[in-house]
């Protein structure tokens, strides 16, 4: 025989368990070790845990290499920071060219008060710039941008004014799709961004993801995707989803080529409202911390039932973004009118932050799933000044979901977080000590990644370890069994698989 062994792992509770993968599936379990007609590669496991493969069911791959080779303002405390790494970004750019980058967060900054233009014009009278906000809901331009996107004449909440009338610099949600639109693009560039994150990936145990494609970048996208694959060089799974715009692009003939095990277009990604970062998220009362403010609905009702009933009838899963009560509300009365019985599609709600009782029980009568991002929990510290302290009980509710039998799957939204699902679920047991009675254990905490995950992709059976299900695992460097849930953000990944190859090994001989 010849594949790939892994030897003394435990598996299923079992240690010292070997696992033979042939022809992309799992072809043997052996308790007791003892698999001796071998052909192959050997990966010891030293007694860590195997699992079924990580997936990220959330994340935006394209725009995590873009970030790689752009302007990163993940980390900075100051406006001080962010002019220190744009200033260096300039050093790298041409005359004229766009200068961008992601990552500032103003509720680290002193003060916590949003940055304005005039933070950043001195820097460059001649380049372009746009820097997203760690969200990726709102962004910061300097003067040169405003100018050629002929942006002063423009009216209403996405372009924000200061006490002048002048704009600030600042735009929101649907008005990025405007600017960055303007972003020279290619399909060689974006093969580059989505190689550059699949070897992060494998590192961290991800087997799959479920890749958002963006509404300005989607044909380059689509096309990197196609022509990866076409040429056998994509080394993870994709469940790929796309923006409405994209839907009469999908005729044209690229779902044929990205719809095989590998590669496959799953469904369609729908706004419904921004973030709560940003206070664009949409809400049933007005921010704490804003009282003048409730967010913005990206749609009107109408709209969202007549998009969501339009990706139903063609046979895609409908995915909507609500993290705001009142968007998830919307949300759930446009899902509800094409769920069925059981909701066979599979739609779902993308992070479903701010989820009441009563909205938790309306997604579960009506089978409506969801995509949670745990990480959120340990990093949105500024919650209870958003929700105050009632409303923040609500806020990741992820036991409460699972115990009302909502499919909930975890993912990283990344860049906006780590692509780590490890960390994942480590904040998923921990919480940060945010509402302690809604942290997971372990096992539901890998269900998330694993598990759930599968199910949301239409790939129930890479959810379990079993003899012919495919050999998509992820290798722990330990055993996770009764870990102290405080530790497990230390675990490892030893090697990753994907349909019987390892990705990612640091014990193969």
């Amino acid at each position: 025989m010849s594949g790939l062994l892994i030897r003394n792992a435990k598996v299923n509770g079992e240690s010292g368990t070997s696992v033979l993968c042939e022809g992309g599936r799992i072809a043997r379990i052996a308790l007791d070790g003892s698999i001796s007609s071998f052909e192959g590669n050997a990966i010891e496991a030293n007694g860590g845990t195997m699992v079924p493969g990580f997936i990220d069911t959330h994340c935006h791959p394209f725009e995590f290499g873009w970030l790689k080779r752009s302007v990163d303002l993940r980390g900075t405390s100051n406006i001080t920071g962010v002019r220190l790494r744009l200033s260096a970004g300039m050093q790298r750019a041409r005359p004229g060219e766009w200068v961008t980058g992601m990552g500032w967060d103003q509720e680290a900054f002193p003060g916590r008060g949003m940055p304005t233009r005039e933070d950043i014009d001195d820097l460059s009278r001649t380049n372009p710039v746009a820097l997203s906000r760690v969200c990726g809901h709102i962004a910061l331009l300097n003067s040169v941008a405003i100018q050629q996107l002929a942006l002063e004449g423009k009216n209403g909440p996405e372009y924000e004014r200061g006490a002048d009338g002048s704009l600030t610099g600042i735009v929101k949600e649907e008005a990025l799709a405007e600017v960055y639109s303007w972003i020279p693009r290619s399909v060689e560039r974006s093969a580059a961004d989505i190689q550059s994150v699949e070897a992060e990936a494998g590192r961290l145990g991800l087997t799959a993801l479920h890749c958002i494609v963006s509404p300005e970048g989607y044909r380059e996208e689509l096309q990197a995707l196609a022509s990866l694959h076409a040429f056998g060089a994509l080394s993870l799974r994709y469940r790929v989803y796309v923006p409405p715009e994209a839907i009469p692009y999908l005729k044209e003939g690229i779902s044929d080529k990205l719809n095989d095990d590998l590669a496959r277009i799953n469904g369609v990604k729908i706004y419904a409202d921004g973030s709560l970062g940003a206070r664009t998220a949409a809400l049933r009362e007005p921010y704490s911390d804003d009282p003048t403010n409730s967010g913005m609905l990206r749609r009107k009702d109408s709209e969202l039932e007549e998009l969501v009933e339009k990706v139903d009838s063609i046979g895609y899963q409908a995915l909507i973004h609500a993290i705001g009560d009142r968007a998830v509300e919307q949300a759930i009365g446009a899902l509800s009118k094409v769920t069925g019985s059981g909701n066979p599609k599979r739609h779902r709600i993308e992070h479903a932050s701010l989820l009441p009782k009563d909205l938790r029980s309306k997604m579960a009568k009506c089978g409506i799933r969801a995509t949670v991002q745990p990480l959120f929990i340990t990093s949105d510290t500024w919650a209870v000044d958003r929700l105050g302290e009632e409303r923040a009980n609500d806020l990741y509710p992820l036991a409460s979901m699972l115990e009302d039998g909502i499919v909930a799957s975890g993912s990283s939204d990344s860049p906006v977080e780590s692509l780590s699902p490890v960390l994942g679920m480590w904040a998923a047991m921990t919480r940060g000590g945010m509402n302690p009675d809604e942290c997971l254990n372990l096992n539901q905490a890998l269900s998330l990644y694993t598990a759930n995950a599968a199910s949301n992709g239409f790939d129930d059976l890479s959810g379990t370890l079993e003899v012919g299900h495919p050999a998509n695992l992820t290798v722990l460097d330990s055993d996770v069994e009764g870990m102290h849930p405080a530790l497990f953000r230390k675990v490892g990944v030893l090697a990753t698989v994907v349909e019987g190859a390892a990705v990612h090994s640091y014990g193969e001989s």
